[in-house]
């Protein structure tokens, strides 16, 4: 009977357990972002027309510090048709929330595919 006790208090800790860890915890530092593209004209030197359009394109979007602390140098780094882009916020503070801009990439694709690469920063010393 003891042991049957035993097991039901380790399933019982362990079922509380995995239902902590899998819960939804905010991230330290939330990013959110969405393409910003603008088409231009590609012109060729060697013929007197213009050749497929290319797209200069950008990730715009807001970082949100969810510390207690400010940050400071925050990287923020997109892939986008395969090439990396990143932005920089130099300052945030506690709950604070910032615009940003990445570096633009220029690509041929109308819609190019991109993905959040992660994000780096420094807490700031008090």
């Amino acid at each position: 009977m003891k042991f049957l006790a035993i097991l039901i208090l380790l399933g019982a800790i362990g079922g509380g357990t995995y239902y902590i860890s899998s819960v939804e915890i905010k991230s330290d530092v939330e990013i959110t972002g969405k393409l910003q593209m603008s088409q231009q004209p590609n012109y060729d030197i060697n013929t007197p027309q213009t050749s497929d359009p290319s797209y200069f394109v950008v990730v715009k979007g807001k970082v949100k510090n969810n510390l207690k602390k400010p940050l400071k140098n925050i990287f923020i780094k997109y892939n986008i048709g395969g090439q990396q882009t990143s932005a920089t916020v130099f300052d945030l503070a506690p709950g604070q929330e910032l615009d940003f801009n990445t570096r633009g990439v220029k690509t041929s694709a109308a819609n190019p595919e991109y993905s959040y690469e992660g994000v780096h920063y420094d807490e700031k010393m008090l």
